[in-house]
C-alpha cells in the first residue's frame, strides 16, 4: 500500500517518479480496508513532496468495491466521470486496495469467480481509459506468487512483487511480469518517517512516505552472494526450493518447473532446466532423479 500511494501521489500532482515521467491526471483510490492509514500516508507524502499542498484530484472510496458485481463495476466508472467533471482532469490511475477485500466474498481459487472480477476490472478500464493497479498479497509460499486462481496473473499486463529489505524499512521492487516491453530491473526503495501532527495525549502521529530514488537491493541471502551472474530467475527458482524444503513440502522437478511456470508462465517453462543446471553448476543444489535439494554451500 505504501508503494500504491506513492504511485498515486506522484501521478495526481504530475511528478516523475523514480525519474519516469507519468501522465498526471485524476486518482481514485478504493481503501477496501477503510482505517485511516491510507489517508496519513496520502498527507505524509503530502508533506514530503508537495509542501503540505493537498492534492485536491485524488478522490477516496472510503468502502470496499466489488468488480464481481456489474452494478458496482458501473458504479465506479460513474464516480470516475464525476470526479472528472469534478476536477476537469480524466482519472488516470485507479487503484484497488485490496484484492482480497474486493472480492464480494467469492472464491479467489475458483477461476469462474476469479474471472467475473477480471471482466470488472476491465469493464473499469475500458470506460475510464485509467490504469487499473490492484494490491494483492502472495500465498504463503512466497515464490509460487499471488495467491488465488492463476487467471489473474495471466490476464495482467504488468505484475510486481514487493517485499521488505531484511529488517530494515526499504521496500524491493521486482517486476515478475511485463507483457508489452522489457523487465524493469530490481531496485530497493527507501521509507522516510514524516511527522503528521500531535494527538490529544500529546503523542507524536507519524507515516512513511517511500523515497523514488532507485538503489540497489542488499543481498539478503549469504548463499547466492558467492554466485556469479545470476538472474532474478535463478534467485526465484532457489528461492521455490529452500521454501519447499524448509516446510518439508516435497521438491521435485516437476513441482518446481510448475512453480515457475505458475509465476513466469511458458518463460517459466522454457528456462527452466537452464536455471536448474546453473544451480547445480554452481553447487548450490543437488539433484538425485527427480528429487532436488539444497546443498548449504557455505557450510561445507
Amino acid at each position: 500500500s505504501f508503494l500504491a500511494v506513492s504511485w498515486a501521489c506522484h501521478i495526481a500532482a504530475g511528478l516523475k517518479w523514480s525519474g519516469k515521467s507519468v501522465s498526471g491526471g485524476s486518482v481514485l483510490y478504493i481503501v477496501g480496508e477503510g482505517g485511516i492509514g491510507v489517508p496519513r500516508r496520502i498527507k505524509a507524502w503530502e508533506n514530503v513532496y508537495n509542501d503540505a499542498v493537498p492534492l485536491d484530484n485524488f478522490y477516496l472510496v472510503n468502502r470496499p468495491v466489488f468488480p464481481v458485481r456489474p452494478d458496482e463495476a458501473n458504479q465506479v466508472v460513474i464516480a470516475a466521470k464525476q470526479v472528472e467533471a469534478t476536477t476537469g482532469e480524466p482519472v488516470k490511475f485507479i487503484v484497488i486496495d485490496t484484492l482480497a477485500r474486493c472480492f464480494g466474498g467469492n472464491d479467489e481459487n475458483d477461476a469462474r469467480d476469479m474471472g467475473a472480477f477480471i471482466e470488472g476490472c476491465d469493464l473499469i478500464k475500458r470506460e475510464t481509459g485509467a490504469t487499473l493497479l490492484v494490491v494483492h498479497h502472495s500465498g504463503k509460499d512466497e515464490g509460487k506468487g499471488a495467491r488465488g486462481s492463476s487467471a489473474f496473473r495471466a490476464a495482467l499486463d504488468a505484475e510486481f512483487h514487493v517485499k521488505r529489505e531484511g529488517d530494515g524499512g526499504a521496500l524491493v521492487l521486482t517486476c515478475t511480469k511485463m507483457k508489452d516491453s522489457e523487465e524493469q530491473p530490481q531496485r530497493a526503495y527507501d521509507l522516510r518517517t514524516a511527522e503528521l501532527f500531535t494527538d490529544d495525549d500529546g503523542e507524536l502521529i507519524c507515516s512513511l512516505v517511500v523515497i523514488d530514488v532507485p538503489r540497489e537491493a542488499k543481498d539478503e541471502d549469504p548463499e547466492l552472494s558467492v554466485v556469479a551472474n545470476l538472474s532474478k530467475n535463478h534467485t526465484a527458482l532457489w528461492q521455490c526450493i529452500r521454501s519447499r524444503t524448509a516446510s518439508g513440502e516435497d521438491c521435485t522437478r516437476a513441482l518446481l518447473r510448475d512453480d515457475m511456470i505458475a509465476m513466469l508462465g511458458d518463460n517459466g517453462r522454457r528456462g527452466f532446466n537452464r536455471w536448474l543446471e546453473k544451480l547445480e553448476r554452481d553447487e548450490l543444489i543437488k539433484i538425485d532423479g527427480d528429487e532436488v535439494s539444497p546443498l548449504g554451500r557455505l557450510e561445507r
